[in-house]
């Protein structure tokens, strides 16, 4: 699986997290694309393959950042938008176990919601990967 994401506040926090690199590094392959690289890609003639691609990363963006997970063919299996993602971290802990229905495993709020998003994408696309 594929992993866009960006932002200061997952290179601070959650990429600092033992549990989160352990399972990055498992199950993922993470990369970065900026929005004008991708429309640049979608408008190129010679490449129909990466035309797609691109569409299929710029039909979920939503301003300014948005982290996917994402099957090696393109298909985004999961989504977040990085303005959502702070305001769910920002959330008191009990507010937070209303929003997830798991109990928290990490004292960061950052870190517990990086998690479940890893482990939702996962759940939505390792059994699209199954022969």
């Amino acid at each position: 699986m594929f992993l866009d994401s960006s932002g200061r506040t997952l290179r601070e926090t959650v990429l600092e997290s033992p549990p989160i690199l352990t399972l990055l590094n498992e199950s993922f392959i993470s990369t970065w694309s900026l929005v004008k690289e991708l429309e640049d890609l979608q408008i190129q003639q010679e490449n129909p393959l990466h035309r797609q691609l691109a569409g299929l990363h710029l039909e979920k963006y939503s301003f300014p950042v948005e982290m996917m997970i994402c099957l090696p063919n393109g298909t985004v299996v999961h989504h977040i938008n990085a303005n959502y993602f702070l305001d769910i971290t920002s959330m008191k802990s009990e507010d937070m176990e209303n929003v997830f229905s798991f109990s928290s495993t990490f004292e960061d709020p950052s870190t517990t919601t990086y998690m479940q998003f890893l482990r939702e994408g996962l759940r939505r696309g390792l059994p699209l990967l199954q022969p």
